[in-house]
């Protein structure tokens, strides 16, 4: 028996209410699933497209001292 053929024969053993959150869990991970196959055929140019400005409201910042450090002479 396939696996396929388990979850058909356990599915219909489901009362109706876990039908519903089944097909809840099924649709969301079916959605990321096709996200992510997407996003792996997309040219890099595109992806970055997509992408870009994702941390325009938290840029990365480097956190500098006041003064720079005072380094030796170099010899």
């Amino acid at each position: 028996m396939t696996t396929l053929e388990q979850a058909v024969q356990i599915t219909s053993q489901l009362t109706l209410a876990e039908k519903v959150q089944l097909l809840g869990y099924l649709s969301s991970s079916m959605r990321l699933d096709l996200e992510l196959e997407a996003y792996k055929h997309m040219p890099w140019e595109q992806f970055l497209n997509l992408t870009y400005g994702n941390l325009a409201d938290d840029p990365i910042e480097r956190d500098q001292p006041a003064t720079a450090d005072m380094r030796d002479d170099i010899e």
